[in-house]
């Protein structure tokens, strides 16, 4: 009866892997979506000024403003669901491990993870480059909307603005995200997603 449960946990853990690691794919492609979109606007609007005019820079202040916001969001939801995606992993390997080691003694031969303690801040996996081209994104927008303010109000191109906002965002969100990732992975879920530790809850 416990091997029946356990199969079907796997079973539904292994859906559940499937759909985090679609989801990374698609909130980076709607992220890449719109900012494409925002990128060809800001342009249809360079041209219907006729050029790099005080009312373009506002516009471009405004729109890169609000895209830094949403990319950053994604940002955010991409770096949750990696934090959900390991932990759902772990559960996998686990429960491989225990049916390994109780309904098949014999098999010697296992070719595939048990490994329950891997972190979930990992430099080369894809869905740590996947956020951190997120990241890039994000951070460039920010550095965009800070570039126009000045010549949104009739000042001249402030190009150093605009880098210092884009390091700066670019080193918080990437900072934030190792710091995140590093710390709640290593904690029991219920501790790092609901903030329940096991032990003082018995």
């Amino acid at each position: 009866m416990a091997n029946e449960y356990l199969l079907k946990e796997y079973e539904l853990c292994f859906e559940q892997l499937r759909f985090y690691d679609t989801r990374q794919e698609s909130l980076l492609k709607y992220s890449l979506s719109l900012t494409s979109a925002v990128a060809t606007a800001q342009f249809g609007i360079y041209q219907l000024l006729h050029g790099a005019t005080a009312a373009f820079f506002r516009c471009s202040a405004i729109l890169s403003g609000l895209v830094f916001v949403a990319t950053a969001l994604l940002f955010l939801m991409m770096l949750q669901n990696r934090l959900y995606f390991v932990y759902v992993a772990r559960q996998i390997n686990a429960i491989r491990r225990y049916l390994m080691e109780v309904a098949a003694e014999g098999f010697k031969n296992n070719q595939m993870y048990t490994s329950t303690d891997f972190p979930a801040l990992k430099p080369l996996s894809l869905q740590t480059l996947q956020i951190l081209g997120a990241a890039l994104i994000s951070s460039g927008f920010a550095g965009a909307s800070a570039s126009a303010i000045r010549p949104a109000f009739g000042g001249g191109p402030c190009i150093t603005m605009g880098v210092w906002a884009c390091i700066l965002a670019l080193v918080f969100e990437v900072g934030g995200a190792m710091t995140y990732l590093h710390s709640a992975g290593r904690k029991p879920a219920d501790e790092a997603i609901h903030q329940r530790n096991e032990k003082k809850d018995s």
